[in-house]
């Protein structure tokens, strides 16, 4: 080898061993290098998870404000429901006596300020419980949501619509100038709540009572308010109903009374303090005695004989009718089965109904049963109705009548001619008897005035094939003039006041032995 070769290839081993050093220190740097970037490459999935855990946080806080937010809203909505359930009735949305107490000194304490008067309208829905016994609750409180609408729409925005409970609503009249306008408004009212009623298939026709108190005139505070108001409206009802009654003073004495005949009432079904009398039906021309009616009557503790006219409407309105009737049509029936053992023919044995009791939904059922547990035949039976009583929910009346009339109970229509007396119903009506209301008889004279209605009605009985009975005949021209329109059969004081079951077979005993001969 050359020199030349030799420098040359040290030259070239130098140049590798160069080229390896540097080789080995780019390694020794990458290998150095390496923990740096593993570091960074966790710094940067480090960031990127926080980052992605900030964005989770963010994303759950938003989400938590909304659901409190909402859960807030709730929270506003259920006190918003409470605090209004807590005001108002839940069946009509209307004011409860609550709110309506707070309206009600408002608007007195403003009309002071202003001299103005408020009227307060105490109003009841005539014969409801008759709606809800016969058609169910449910036709009943649909018909109490129809009234409450209706009731809305007659009155100002100022004015409050309360439902007081049950049948019963509170209207205020705020600001009212002189009492006629709050009988005007009640008037109104009245018009308006009596156009028919339509629930489901039944077209239902009511009435209202109203009673009105009007500050300061009748009253200086909220409870005396209410309470005159509602006095008011029980003497309306008490009047004929479907009318309103403004309160007067003397009115609390009559309540205080009403008061203590509820008192007797319930002492006389406690203590069997009822007694019934019984006034005949004669025949017109032979004299003799074709039936009797039983008529309630209250021994009270004096031993004075309460009558039913001061009772049987306030028996209605708390509730009483329903158990005094049942008390009443069984021991009419008993009584009827003890004559008739004893040979005393009677015909049928009257017993006077309420619309209270026959539309309620026991009655056909209550009247079967007493058939059958005092064994009387049902022909021996006889239901005295009032024309308005057969005019509630005339479907369902029409109902009872036919299955009364299935059993075999007759059934009459009494005091013919102070109600609807409309040809139509008698037709459609199955009924049997009409009684000439004793106001007509009382007036006959000379053939005039009420005399010829009492022969029209004996007329038109005489053409449907109905018994006419001519009730209250207390003189002897009243009968020759009954007896001279072929009227077959009355009732009065000319033949006999009411009279103990005792007295009652006395006088039929005496009468037959007489030859039944018609008094003079």
């Amino acid at each position: 080898m050359t020199p030349d070769a030799a420098v040359s290839n040290a030259t070239l081993e130098q140049r590798e061993q160069r080229a390896a050093r540097k080789e080995q220190e780019l390694a020794r740097r990458e290998h150095a290098l390496q923990p740096r970037e593993d570091a960074m490459r966790a710094r940067s999935a480090l960031e990127a998870q926080a980052q992605s855990q900030l964005r989770e946080a963010n994303e759950r806080l938003v989400i938590a404000a909304v659901q409190a937010q909402v859960m807030t809203e709730a929270a506003q909505d259920a006190a918003a429901q409470l605090s209004h359930m807590a005001s108002h009735d839940h069946l009509t949305s209307l004011p409860n006596r609550a709110l309506l107490t707070d309206r009600l000194a408002q608007a007195m304490a403003l009309a002071r300020r202003r001299g103005k008067r408020v009227a307060l309208m105490y109003l009841d829905v005539d014969h409801f419980k008759h709606i809800n016994d016969s058609l169910g609750h449910s036709v009943g409180d649909a018909l109490l949501q129809l009234l409450a609408q209706r009731l809305r729409d007659c009155v100002r925005q100022s004015d409050t619509v309360c439902r007081q409970g049950g049948d019963e609503f509170v209207l205020l009249l705020a600001e009212v100038e002189q009492p006629a306008d709050a009988a005007l408004a009640a008037a109104k009212l009245i018009e308006a709540m009596a156009s028919p009623c339509v629930i489901g298939e039944h077209h239902l026709h009511v009435g209202v009572s109203i009673g009105v108190s009007i500050y300061p005139d009748d009253a200086a505070d909220v409870e005396s308010m209410l309470r005159n108001a509602d006095t008011a409206m029980y003497h309306a009802k008490r009047n004929g109903r479907n009318h309103y009654q403004q309160f007067q003073p003397q009115m609390n004495v009559r309540a205080v009374a009403r008061q203590s005949v509820e008192v007797a009432l319930r002492q006389a079904i406690d203590g069997e303090r009822f007694e019934l009398h019984y006034q005949p039906t004669v025949n017109l021309g032979t004299g003799a005695v074709t039936g009797a009616e039983a008529l309630l009557r209250i021994r009270q503790a004096d031993q004075v004989l309460m009558q039913p006219t001061h009772f049987v409407g306030i028996a209605e309105d708390c509730g009483l009718i329903v158990p005094i009737g049942k008390w009443v049509l069984r021991q009419a029936c008993e009584q009827a089965v003890r004559w008739l053992h004893g040979g005393l023919a009677i015909g049928q044995i009257a017993v006077n109904v309420s619309a209270v009791e026959f539309h309620g939904r026991d009655f056909l059922a209550g009247v079967q049963s007493t058939l059958a547990d005092t064994g009387l035949a049902p022909s021996h039976l006889m239901f005295d109705l009032t024309e308005s009583g057969l005019m509630q929910d005339t479907d369902s009346t029409i109902a009872v009548l036919h299955a009364l009339r299935k059993m075999g109970v007759r059934v009459a229509v009494d005091d013919f001619g102070t109600g609807y007396s409309s040809l139509s119903y008698l037709r459609r009506f199955p009924i049997d008897t009409l009684k000439i209301d004793q106001s007509f008889v009382h007036e006959i004279q000379d053939g005039m005035g009420e005399a010829l209605l009492v022969s029209a009605i004996i007329a038109m009985g005489r053409s449907l094939n109905l018994q006419v009975v001519a009730e209250g005949i207390e003189t002897a021209q009243q009968l020759a003039y009954l007896q001279a329109q072929q009227c077959l059969a009355g009732q009065g004081f000319l033949f006999s006041r009411p009279v103990t079951a005792d007295a009652f077979a006395a006088l039929v005993s005496a009468r037959r032995a007489n030859g039944a001969a018609p008094p003079p």
